[in-house]
């Protein structure tokens, strides 16, 4: 019965010196500390109006049956708008219901969470089997299953015909597009066809 006693005593006790041993030890707490002090103060772009800067972020969601998947290598969250993501090097893959894909590639964009619309900014290429469009700006409307590209717009298709226009909107549930001008005084819309 002593034995027992004693054993008891001593499995108490080890439990002890193993619990304060684990979380008491203030060396691993002190080089945790200084690698987070590190890399906030490292981090330049980190901001009072920013509250989080995340990289290789991705965000997905569904809208009328088409998927998308948004991915960028930076996305900074303010704290006045956290719904809204700003985003740097932007790839956005949609699969449609019919599973074809739509590839948007841009420079940056800024991402609204809750209605999974964004606007992409500089460098915008986009691609879906054989057509090509470039543009300044472009605006993807999931809420409303809507891309608009503006600014400069060059389309191409697979049979090397192209098309110059300031405004193209692709309705991605009928698969119709409609192409603009904003200033009469430029012209047309310009099309060359090739056979």
């Amino acid at each position: 019965m002593r034995k027992n006693r004693v054993l008891q005593i001593s499995l108490v006790m080890m439990a002890i010196i193993l619990f304060f041993y684990t979380y008491y030890k203030s060396d691993d707490k002190d080089k945790i500390a200084d690698i987070d002090k590190k890399t906030l103060i490292d981090d330049n772009n980190l901001t009072e109006e920013t509250s989080n800067i995340i990289e290789n972020a991705k965000y997905t969601g569904e809208s009328a049956g088409n998927f998308f998947e948004l991915t960028a290598k930076i996305a900074k969250i303010k704290y006045d708008q956290p719904n809204i993501s700003e985003l740097q090097d932007v790839l956005v893959v949609i699969t449609l219901s019919d599973l074809r894909k739509i590839f948007i590639q841009s420079d940056k964009a800024v991402f609204n969470k809750e209605t999974t619309d964004a606007e992409f900014f500089g460098n915008i290429l986009v691609t879906e089997q054989d057509n090509i469009i470039t543009c300044n700006n472009l605006d993807l409307f999931m809420s409303k299953n809507l891309i608009t590209a503006y600014n400069s717009v060059k389309y191409k298709n697979s049979k090397n015909s192209y098309v110059w226009a300031d405004k193209i909107d692709i309705d991605m549930m009928t698969k119709e597009a409609n192409i603009f001008m904003f200033d009469k005084k430029k012209g047309k819309v310009k099309v060359k066809y090739v056979n």
